[in-house]
């Protein structure tokens, strides 16, 4: 059986009242029986002076022990104490007061004794007594008093604590209960606001009474959360939009070219050659859009690891920059590589391959007519830096962060599907590093990725 956590609340707030009420009770008690004590062996001590001044008295008149005793008995009134004059062998000479249940005898002591005798089952007695030598009379003096009034007192208290405790355990147990409910109250409106959210309606949110206290803050930090939940299905469904978008593109070409072969019984075999042109081309669009939307798929979920190895990272470009020479020349655009030899780097070859490629690519592209795309390899502190510059119209200012972003194509001209940029600015991160767009200094574009040597 699980508490709930009022009721939870509730019990440990009763017991923590509980404790405390009963080991204040407990001192109580413990105080109390302690100074009633002190308070009936401070009144013996009194009545105990009253007999000796007596008895001096009696025996300045010229009285012998038993004709004191006897004197002392009949003016020293105590009725609810009991009074012993002894031998000093502890044979009584005297007893009057309070009348003694059972024989009794003070102790032969060379001092004062205060002490507790249980008597029976009924009878428990405090006494004090005192060896007395005056005038060459020696003799023992005591006097002894009931304790049944201390212990009536003393059941009377703790009745009454146990009442006091009884009293105050129910009542912290229903105000606990009652200041639990009023506190975890807006936890349960919470609850209900939060189950209301649903894929549907995201924009909602939490709303808590005090936006300082506990379930204010954690309110503030569950709508965080709902606001990058919101954030990434919404980049989850713009992905879906955009890549259907452009999916759609080669499978319609692909779609309607089969559909106009298909059109005619025979055609020439030219335009069968030309029909499976297109389609291969666009094959090989779709199969690298779905191989870019699959590693970006991955990276996302983080079930791409990185398999490091040592690597010279100026090799690493000027081989990338070979396999791009032939789409360059096809473009006019004429690639070269520069800057440090021998930059050792542990990385994944795959990958950095990938992320160069990517930057030529769209440096390829977007360079003017005949112009040129450098790659420079250099060392910044503990850093290397691969900066791959085009000479074509740059970017704007603006959209330098948005060209990072999945389909953005700021000149759907120039080919591609908008993945590239952000594949190579993952696995820039990827190897603890970044990717970033700057203005290049003679016009163009310039694409500076750090990564560090170790």
């Amino acid at each position: 059986m699980t508490w709930s956590i009022r009721a939870r609340l509730t019990a440990w707030y009763s017991a923590v009242v509980v404790i405390v009420l009963v080991a204040g009770a407990i001192a109580v008690a413990v105080v109390q029986a302690r100074l009633g004590l002190e308070r009936l062996d401070g009144e013996l001590q009194r009545l105990m002076l009253t007999l000796e001044g007596v008895m001096r008295t009696e025996f300045g008149e010229g009285l012998d022990l038993q004709a004191a005793a006897d004197e002392a008995s009949a003016e020293v009134v105590a009725p609810d104490r009991t009074l012993v004059v002894a031998h000093p062998d502890g044979t009584p000479l005297a007893i009057w007061g309070l009348p003694f249940p059972a024989p009794w005898q003070p102790p032969l002591s060379p001092s004062t004794t205060v002490d507790t005798i249980v008597l029976d089952a009924t009878h428990r007695l405090r006494f004090r007594s005192h060896p007395v030598e005056y005038n060459g009379h020696r003799y023992i003096a005591a006097v002894l008093a009931p304790l049944d009034g201390l212990e009536r007192e003393r059941a009377e208290l703790l009745r009454a604590l146990s009442a006091g405790v009884l009293v105050a355990l129910g009542v912290a147990a229903v105000g606990g209960w009652l200041v639990g409910r009023q506190t975890l109250r807006p936890l349960a409106d919470m609850a209900a606001q939060a189950t209301g959210i649903t894929e549907r309606n995201v924009s909602e949110r939490l709303n808590a009474p005090h936006k300082d206290d506990e379930l204010g803050r954690f309110a503030t930090a569950f709508n965080a959360v709902l606001d990058r939940v919101a954030t990434a299905l919404h980049a989850q469904r713009q992905f879906m939009a955009d890549a259907s978008h452009q999916v759609r593109t080669p499978v319609s070409v692909v779609h309607t070219t089969a559909q106009v072969m298909l059109a005619r019984d025979t055609r020439p075999e030219q335009e069968y050659r030309e029909a499976l042109t297109i389609v291969g081309e666009q094959s090989a669009r779709l199969t690298r859009l779905v191989d870019a939307m699959f590693l970006l798929s991955r990276a996302e979920a983080q079930g791409i690891p990185l398999a490091r190895e040592p690597l010279y990272l100026d090799e690493l470009v000027s081989e990338c920059a070979r396999s791009l020479r032939v789409f360059a020349n096809e473009r006019g655009v004429r690639v070269t590589t520069s800057g440090e030899t021998e930059v050792a780097l542990t990385g994944d070859d795959t990958l950095l391959r990938q992320m160069v490629g990517n930057l030529l690519d769209n440096a390829i592209r977007h360079a003017r007519p005949a112009g040129s795309v450098t790659a420079t390899v250099s060392r910044l502190e503990s850093n290397a830096v691969i900066r791959v510059t085009d000479d074509g119209q740059g970017v704007p200012a603006e959209a330098r962060e948005r060209v990072f972003q999945r389909f953005v194509q700021l000149d759907s001209q120039n080919g591609g599907a908008g993945l590239g940029l952000p594949i190579a600015r993952w696995i820039a991160e990827a190897h603890g590093g970044r990717l970033a767009l700057e203005a290049a200094e003679a016009g163009g574009a310039s694409f500076i990725a750090t990564l560090p040597l170790a």
